[in-house]
């Protein structure tokens, strides 16, 4: 399938009402890491995130270190949090106030301050599933858990940041192996569901609503003939729009806020994108496990 071909589309120029004057295609500025276990390189590199001083933060399930990067690509530090039963399992997301939240496939959440000390392990009896793996802050400081159980759920947890506590737990069914989380302004969550048993369960991207119900789903197909495949990392950026990668397709796909506008926005050389979070300046920065490096694409 020439799936470049929807990323090569004429500008619609629609998409300047959602802060987009630009759809740049295969844009890469520059890659960090590359295969070894010395700092600053990378083995497995599955999901990342950005703090708010800029810098980029790498969940590497090849050497189960957490590697940090400044803005501008240069290796800063690493800190282990372990590995995962399963390879590949769990994610990372950073608070507001800087405090790194990361799953790895078991029920704890693991609390890490932005130099890397293990602050606390988030761990409850109200925590009643057995694998962790996409994470997201909600607007509350509530968190969002996605996991695999009886088909797959995602979990809101309250938490007492204070005590570092579990208050309560909501589960959201409906799902075929949900993957990760993101958030918009308006609170709404989108869900990306991989492959399960055959190419059409899950492969889509589901929007939680603000009353916490599944309000509208995103593929499996989507533009005029393009199907999602293994739908895994997913990102909104300042104006609403939704970055998602797919592992299968090796490609990264852009939709405007209501999803009415898509363009591809990378495919050169990826393959398994897992992870992509926003950065400043039009970036986004793309976690290509299997070629063991970070991407950073500039998409508008």
């Amino acid at each position: 399938m020439a799936i470049e071909s929807l990323g090569l589309h004429e500008f619609n120029t629609k998409w300047r009402l959602s802060g987009i004057q630009k759809i740049y295609y295969n844009a890469l500025e520059r890659e960090l890491g590359g295969f070894g276990s010395l700092p600053g390189k990378l083995i497995w590199p599955s999901s990342l995130t950005t703090t708010p001083e800029g810098d980029l933060v790498v969940k590497d399930s090849g050497t189960g270190q957490i590697q940090v990067f400044s803005p501008d690509g240069q290796p800063k530090q690493r800190f282990p949090y372990g590995f995962e039963p399963i390879k590949g399992l769990g994610d990372i997301t950073c608070m507001k106030n800087g405090v790194l939240l990361v799953t790895n496939g078991t029920k704890i959440i693991q609390l890490f301050s932005k130099d890397g000390e293990l602050i606390h392990e988030l761990k409850s009896p109200k925590i009643n599933w057995p694998h962790s793996y996409g994470i997201a802050v909600l607007k509350s400081n509530n968190i969002a858990v996605s996991d695999w159980n009886n088909g797959g759920k995602v979990n809101i947890i309250a938490v007492d940041w204070r005590m570092n506590a579990v208050l309560k737990t909501h589960a959201i069914e409906g799902f075929h192996r949900p993957v990760r989380v993101a958030v918009n302004k308006e609170e709404e969550m989108l869900v990306t569901e991989g492959q399960l048993f055959g190419r059409f369960q899950g492969c889509c991207i589901k929007v939680i609503d603000r009353q916490r119900s599944v309000s509208k789903t995103i593929g499996p197909q989507y533009g005029n003939k393009f199907t999602f495949e293994n739908p895994s990392g997913v990102c909104v950026d300042n104006h609403g729009n939704v970055l998602v990668s797919d592992e299968a397709q090796n490609c990264i796909v852009m939709f405007n806020p209501d999803s009415s506008l898509c363009a591809v926005v990378a495919t050169h050389g990826l393959q398994g994108p897992s992870g992509i979070s926003v950065m400043e300046h039009g970036l986004l920065a793309v976690a290509d496990c299997y070629n063991h490096r970070v991407k950073i694409f500039r998409y508008k």
